[in-house]
Order: structure tokens, then C-alpha cells, then sequence
């Protein structure tokens, strides 16, 4: 576990977008050298972690105050096998690839979406696959159950990112099908997006497979449709990072020796069947 300097304890659903750096988490592996050199870090002997923990059960903040979760069990382990001591950093989304560009951080944990574009601006290395789906309220009171009844109603979305450039994607298309419109509308954070889906405020939420059946496995919303625009995703590094190889490496031998298999299983969570590698261009699955 590791604690958050100044984040109080909230409800998973809660927005926790205060900044702030983990303290009194992993210690520094024992008996060993890091792997990547002072200079290469922001901090030496410590791998700077930024994340988004605001999507239970990929990586949210506890009721103890702690970040947690599955890409924090990952991100962990990425720098117990590097020597390095972790360190979590809690931001929204949109601050965190200008922060590795600036090296406020070493690299992104949060579930970053691979595309050809953003590995021209970032070192991206795929290692999970997800696809985009839609909660709604329990019941379905909209009668969502296919990505065409989307048409006409008004999703709640994390924004800028992903999700959002999918879910515009879909309006633009019904637009030119003569659908009814589809309205788009972006919040600061996940957690945001489902308070306001929990107020009524819009007809559903999305985000990512696994978070949609987090929630309704507890019983607060239901999966409308998911399955939607699948792709891999990838830790980010600033561009042409000394850490970045190393870090695929690190996660290739995690798949081999079926850590990372394990800690998908646990997850319910789909990994990346390509090369884990600093790519470029278009991945497969």
C-alpha cells in the first residue's frame, strides 16, 4: 500500500484529484543495485510513478488513503525487480504526459490507450488490452443494450482522452447515419463522470471494460455495452527515455515467468499478446 501526503479518505466513486507523492510505501529492495542510473531518474533510487486513481479496481485511492490497485500491484513490482524504491504520484489525467515530458515523473502507470500518435510524442510499451464500455444505473432505465442506443443519449465521460475520443467518434458517426444525436459530455476525472451518473445527470458513464464490471459487480450501476474500440495499453515515458527499455524488459520477464499473468487473473483483465516493447506505429492485440 502506499500513502497519499494530503489525500483524505473518500468513497471509490469520490473524486481524488489532489496532487500529491506516496510515502511510506515499498521500501528499497535490499542485496541488489538499481538498474537504471541516478541521473536517468527524478529522484535517485526511486522509480516516479504517475497515475490516475480514480478507476477502482485498475488503481484507486482506499479508505485508509491509500492508492491501490491492479496497475499499482504492477508498478510495484516493475521496481522491486529494478532495485528501485516506488513512488506513486496522483494526478488527473491531463497532467501527466507534459509531467514525464518535464520529468516530474519517470513514467506513467494509468492505464495509458496505445495509438500511432501518441507513440510519436511518448515511449509507449503495450502490456494490457482493454475496450471501452458504458455503465448506466441499475435497471437500464434508458434501455441501453447495443452501441446504437447510444443515439440520443447524453454520456458522461473522463475528458481529454481515450474514452472521449471514442465516444465523439460515435456521434460524428451516428451524425452522418442521421441518428439521433449523441451528446458527449467530459469531466475532469472518472470518478466525476459517475457521481454526476449517479445524480441522474447523464444517461451513462464510460470508461473501460473492467472498471464498468467492478462497479457492477457491488451493485451500484449496470454494463449497458462494452466491447467497444479494444485496443492495447501501454506504460508511458517521456520520448527516447532511458528507462523505458529497461522497464519492457522488466515487464517481458514478468510475462515469461507468469507474474503478470497471475496478476491478470486476479484482475479479470485481458493482457497484450504482442511484443512487450517500446513500439511505434500500429499493434495488433
Amino acid at each position: 500500500m502506499h500513502k497519499l501526503i494530503g489525500v483524505a479518505a473518500v468513497a471509490v466513486v469520490a473524486s481524488a484529484t489532489i496532487t500529491a507523492c506516496g510515502s511510506g510505501g515499498a521500501a528499497s529492495p535490499q542485496g541488489c543495485s538499481p538498474a537504471v542510473g541516478a541521473s536517468d531518474l527524478v529522484h535517485a533510487g526511486t522509480l516516479t510513478i504517475s497515475t490516475n486513481a480514480t478507476l477502482p479496481p485498475m488503481q484507486y485511492v482506499d479508505a485508509n488513503g491509500n492508492v491501490t490497485g491492479m496497475r499499482i500491484d504492477i508498478g510495484d513490482e516493475i521496481a522491486k525487480r529494478l532495485c528501485l524504491k516506488p513512488d506513486f504520484v496522483n494526478v488527473d489525467f491531463d497532467a501527466q504526459i507534459p509531467g514525464v515530458q518535464g520529468k516530474r515523473w519517470d513514467m506513467i502507470d494509468t492505464g495509458l490507450f496505445y495509438t500511432p500518435e501518441r507513440a510519436q510524442t511518448l515511449d509507449l510499451v503495450p502490456y494490457e488490452r482493454q475496450a471501452v464500455a458504458v455503465a448506466v444505473p441499475k435497471g437500464d432505465p434508458r434501455h441501453i443494450a447495443a452501441v446504437d442506443d447510444l443515439a440520443g443519449k447524453t454520456i458522461g465521460v473522463e475528458a481529454p482522452g481515450y474514452e472521449f475520443d471514442t465516444l465523439n467518434s460515435l456521434a460524428a458517426k451516428f451524425a452522418t447515419e442521421g441518428k439521433p444525436k449523441l451528446t458527449v459530455r467530459g469531466f475532469q476525472t472518472n470518478a466525476d463522470a459517475f457521481q454526476a451518473l449517479a445524480a441522474g445527470q447523464v444517461d451513462g458513464a464510460a470508461i473501460v471494460d473492467s472498471v464498468t464490471t467492478y462497479y457492477e459487480k457491488d451493485g451500484r450501476f449496470t454494463t449497458a455495452v462494452g466491447g467497444i474500440n479494444p485496443a492495447p495499453l501501454a506504460m508511458g515515458f517521456a520520448k527516447h527515455s532511458p528507462i523505458s527499455a529497461v522497464v519492457a524488459k522488466t515487464l517481458s520477464q514478468m510475462r515469461a515467468d507468469g507474474w503478470l499473468t497471475a496478476v491478470f487473473k486476479k484482475y479479470g483483465v485481458q493482457g497484450y499478446q504482442g511484443n512487450i516493447a517500446v513500439s511505434t506505429g500500429s499493434l495488433g492485440s
